[in-house]
């Protein structure tokens, strides 16, 4: 049953005690108010939005505020969210981006992407650091993320809503991780060059000086010290 105007929901869908899949939906209206009037929308807890996409008209729409920003919160921008309009068929769609206020940073306007399901696209997926490197345990190492997102090519449906680095086996500064060595779900191909750099290993500043308190020459100042003392006799 169609949900009313201001509700969304999460689906999650559960076998043998493991999440399988979510899915997220938000009932639309379509928008009459446009311009700067849409201020008046906002003072009363409804943010404009646009639906766009392959084969879908620029259509101006409106959705509860709350139940946005719910939705928002659990799929972000990688996962599909169903939009229901009334008197029309749902469509899949992807949260594609958002307009903050420039002060309070509170979200003012939304985008929806449509997609066909059929039909593969190219998203930026976010990178989730996990598990622990054993130098950054020890406190002689720290994790350096150089890349956040990764850019892959799959149909909706197989988006991740993240791809996992698993930092464990970074245990030398010789070892690094690379774009290639990510794993990614079935039905998902890389697009981020395989060769770029996802994450390494930088020596802490402890280290670097308990290193050079080992290696410093005290020896030979010692030596020099001796010889001036027979000259001098």
């Amino acid at each position: 049953m169609p949900l009313a105007f201001g509700e969304g929901s999460c689906i999650i869908i559960r076998s043998a005690g493991s999440i399988m899949s979510e899915k997220y939906t938000l009932s639309l209206e379509v928008r009459s108010v446009l311009g700067k009037k849409v201020s008046r929308l906002r003072r009363n807890g409804v943010l404009p939005a646009t639906v766009y996409g392959k084969g879908v008209a620029p259509m101006a729409v409106q959705v509860d505020t709350r139940s946005f920003q719910d939705v928002y919160r659990r799929a972000g921008r990688t996962a599909l969210v169903e939009l229901q309009i009334a008197g029309q068929k749902p469509l899949a769609a992807f949260i594609h981006s958002l307009q903050r206020h420039p002060v309070t940073r509170a979200i003012i306007h939304a985008d929806f992407r449509a997609v066909d399901l059929r039909q593969e696209i190219q998203v930026a997926v976010p990178l989730h650091i996990a598990g622990e490197s054993p130098l950054a345990a020890r406190g002689d190492a720290v994790v350096n993320q150089v890349m956040s997102v990764v850019e892959i090519r799959a149909l909706p449906a197989d988006i991740p809503a993240h791809v996992t680095v698993d930092i464990s086996g970074l245990d030398s500064f010789d070892r690094s991780i690379h774009v290639r060595d990510l794993v990614l779900p079935p039905g998902a191909a890389l697009v981020t060059p395989g060769d770029e750099l996802v994450v390494n290993l930088a020596t802490t500043r402890a280290a670097v000086a308990e290193e050079e308190a080992v290696e410093a020459p005290h020896e030979p100042e010692l030596v020099r010290e001796r010889r001036e003392v027979e000259e001098a006799e």
